[in-house]
């Protein structure tokens, strides 16, 4: 019997398995090549401006290789467009000197994340920013940034973290800021910045982390703040806020580092701060807080710090703070305490800090 025939329909069948296996993998692999010639355009134009070591950083940019290879890019095949485009640019730490104004926002509108920190940036943030519209992390800290924040930043209501710390930026956080209602980070400490906290950032309602410390902020704390459930971390100090504490911060129970100090703040402190019972830090230190430590202090158990040095407190030390027990550093110096030590501190066994100093207190230190 001739077997011939059932052998070449079977190699038959296996060319064309093979060939229909290659056009499958063609068709789905995304030619990394194929971005839009715009994108790779505003890259190679932006790198072209910056300094002879930010050459080198980014030598793997060059028209000869395909803008997805690049160092620091990262690219996906766009939903709409059906073809890849540059969706990441992260140069973190790179020494890259010049700024962002040479840099085409308007043709890298697919950018999901620009992480640009701690390099030698200079200049100020382009209006033109707000043509990133897919953008949702904005990393900028750790350059040398100076002017306003442009209203234009205000527009990428897509952000959720949002870091410019560690910059020169001067001017006043703008009411805009209220529109990014979808930012978890924000942090633009450490700058210039001046004015009022505006209102207008209790509308964030998704915030997990707020740091506006260490800039030259005025006036009050907005009570609105108190919106804001899902704060973990609030720093605010170092800066120049008066008035007392709203008593609405007490309802951010979700609070594990609160950081009011180095203010002018008056008034007495919130007995009801007992209520943020996951707080590990505490620092109003460094104000102008009067009246006596409120006893309810002590019902934060998971506390690891307490700083309350350099106010006028008066008034014993509570015995409660001894069911601190979790406490390590405990810091009242430089007040008008009086009483004598309360026994109860020798159940604080995880102390390694404990500053009394310049009160008018009685005793022996358990």
């Amino acid at each position: 019997m001739d077997t011939k025939p059932p052998k070449v329909l079977a190699s038959l069948a296996t060319l064309l398995l093979l060939l229909l296996t290659m056009a499958i993998t063609v068709t789905s692999a995304p030619d990394l090549a194929a971005v839009p010639a715009e994108q790779a355009t505003a890259l190679l134009t932006w790198k072209a401006k910056l300094d002879n070591q930010s050459q080198y950083t980014l030598r793997s940019w060059k028209n000869t290789s395909a803008p997805c290879s690049w160092r620091g890019i990262r690219c996906t095949v766009h939903r709409h467009r059906r073809r890849p485009v540059i969706s990441g640019i992260s140069l973190p730490g790179r020494r890259l000197s010049g700024s962002l104004v040479s840099l085409n926002f308007s043709a890298l509108t697919t950018v999901t994340r620009l992480d640009l920190s701690y390099n030698h940036l200079v200049g100020s943030i382009p209006p033109d920013i707000k043509a990133l519209v897919e953008l949702e992390n904005l990393l900028l800290q750790g350059n040398q940034i100076r002017g306003s924040i442009p209203l234009g930043l205000t527009k990428l209501t897509k952000l959720c973290s949002l870091m410019l710390d560690q910059n020169e930026v001067s001017g006043e956080i703008p009411r805009h800021i209220g529109n990014m209602t979808n930012l978890m980070t924000l942090t633009l400490s450490h700058n210039h910045l001046v004015g009022h906290i505006p209102s207008e950032v209790g509308h964030l309602k998704h915030l997990v982390t707020l740091d506006l410390s260490s800039n030259n902020l005025s006036g009050s704390i907005p009570r609105n703040v108190g919106n804001l459930t899902k704060l973990t971390t609030l720093f605010l100090f170092e800066n120049q806020l008066s008035d007392q504490i709203p008593l609405e911060l007490c309802h951010l129970v979700n609070l594990n580092d609160l950081r009011l100090s180095f203010n002018m703040l008056v008034g007495s402190i919130p007995y009801r701060l007992s209520n943020l019972t996951k707080l590990t830090v505490l620092y109003l230190g460094k104000n102008q807080l009067s009246g006596q430590i409120p006893r309810e202090l002590g019902y934060l158990v998971n506390l690891q710090v307490m700083f309350l040095s350099a106010n006028q407190l008066s008034g014993e030390i509570p015995n409660d703070l001894g069911y601190t027990k979790n406490l390590e550093v405990l810091l009242l110096s430089h007040n008008t305490l009086s009483g004598s030590i309360p026994k109860s501190l020798g159940n604080l066994t995880k102390i390694t800090r404990l500053e009394l100093e310049r009160n008018q207190l009685s005793g022996q230190v358990p």
